[in-house]
C-alpha cells in the first residue's frame, strides 16, 4: 500500500534533569512558538509532557518536507535553544516519519 507523503514528522523525547525543568519548559515553548512564527513550512509544533513522569517531554513537529526540517536545524533560534538546554537534558531521542494522512475535528483549531 503506497500513500503520498503529506509532511515530514519529527518526534523528540527528552528526559529533563529535574532542577532544570522550569527553564527547559520556558525554552522549548519559546522555541516552538518561534518555529511556527518564523518558519513558513513548520506546520505543527506540539510540546507535551508525560503526566506519569513529568521529566519526560515529547515534541510532535510537522514540516512540509525533510528539507524544511533541515532548515529548522540551522535557524538561529534552534541553534541557540540546542546549546542552552544541552546540559539540562539527561536523554534525547529523535525519530522521523512521513505523514500520510492528517485529520482534524471540525471546528478544531
Amino acid at each position: 500500500m503506497s500513500s503520498a507523503s503529506t509532511g515530514f514528522v519529527v518526534v523528540v523525547e527528552f528526559a529533563v534533569r529535574n532542577q532544570f525543568a522550569d527553564n527547559f519548559d520556558a525554552a522549548i515553548i519559546e522555541n516552538a512558538a518561534t518555529s511556527l512564527r518564523d518558519e513558513p513550512n513548520c506546520e505543527v509544533f506540539d510540546v507535551c509532557r508525560d503526566p506519569e513522569r513529568p521529566e519526560r517531554i515529547y515534541l510532535y513537529e510537522v514540516y512540509g518536507s525533510r528539507a524544511d526540517f533541515d532548515f529548522h536545524l540551522k535557524t538561529p533560534h534552534f541553534t541557540s535553544f540546542d546549546a542552552m538546554v544541552r546540559d539540562w537534558v539527561a536523554e534525547k531521542r529523535v525519530e522521523t516519519f512521513e505523514r500520510i494522512s492528517s485529520h482534524k475535528k471540525e471546528g478544531a483549531r
